[in-house]
């Protein structure tokens, strides 16, 4: 879809022959803008899948930033390259690589924009509105059990063996608690159990994709979270997974367990006993 309209967009620049590209016969004209819009393009959304996946949430401007500075040289190596096609060779013998990178910059912030935010919301995710966790009732008796340094705004709840892994917007701690137990304290705050070992707030949910062993969810965060065949049909009524021909499971088990991690809490992780 993306490079289908940035072919329209190519077209619709050889058309209109900016930048003194209008003395250019009309085909040489469609070659230069056709294939630089396409290559811009495809750089743009290259470079927005390979940057880490977690920025796309948290550092939008500067994601898009880097990316731009990434792609531009490369995109003013391929115009260089075309210019022969709309421009006299006195012109191109005049306008040099560091001549074009500003003006090849600012195109390149657009399009680089417009990559991010088409690779932002993943396809089939369903339209959940991103905001941050909303703090829980303190009054809880489980926020007793975390160090008061992680806050009360929960996005998310791991099983780890025997210990449950608590991730808030200020970090995780491992604590010892069954999953259930802890699904029953947090009764107050908007979530669902979505698989066996994971618990997810509501407010943490930016999207959902289909991965290898079926639906994951997608938090604000950047993290992935399984999507246990058991629980998908009440999250699909719920709004979390879309429904219709596009929600049905692949024939994949999601119900899985990895083996056990090693309970032992890491370096900097806080272990606390109920």
């Amino acid at each position: 879809m993306v490079f289908a309209v940035a072919a329209g967009v190519g077209v619709f620049l050889a058309f209109l022959g900016p930048f003194g590209s209008y003395g250019a016969p009309l085909p040489d004209r469609l070659i230069f803008w056709v294939t630089s819009v396409l290559a811009g393009t495809g750089l743009s959304v290259l470079t927005t899948l390979l940057l880490p996946s977690r920025w796309r949430g948290h550092s939008g401007p500067v994601y898009v930033l880097i990316a731009t500075i990434l792609v531009t040289p490369l995109q003013t190596l391929v115009v260089q390259l075309l210019l022969p096609l709309i421009a006299p060779p006195q012109i191109v013998a005049e306008i040099s690589f560091w001549r074009h990178l500003p003006n090849v910059a600012v195109l390149m912030l657009i399009g680089t924009s417009a990559a991010w935010l088409f690779q932002k919301r993943p396809a089939g995710a369903p339209a959940v509105p991103v905001q941050s966790a909303p703090a829980a009732p303190e009054t809880s008796p489980f926020f007793d059990r975390l160090p008061p340094a992680l806050g009360t705004r929960v996005l998310c709840l791991e099983m780890e063996d025997h210990y449950l892994r608590v991730h808030t917007d200020q970090g995780n701690a491992l604590i010892l608690l069954r999953l259930r137990d802890a699904v029953a304290e947090l009764r107050a705050v908007p979530g669902a159990q979505v698989h066996k070992s994971w618990w997810v707030a509501r407010t943490a949910l930016a999207g959902a994709e289909r991965g290898k062993s079926g639906w994951e969810l997608i938090l604000t965060d950047g993290r992935r979270v399984p999507v246990g065949r058991t629980y998908r049909p009440a999250l699909v009524a719920e709004g979390w997974l879309p429904g219709g021909r596009k929600g049905e499971e692949v024939d994949h088990e999601s119900e899985i367990q990895e083996p056990p991690k090693n309970p032992s809490a890491p370096s900097g992780t806080a272990r606390i006993s109920s």
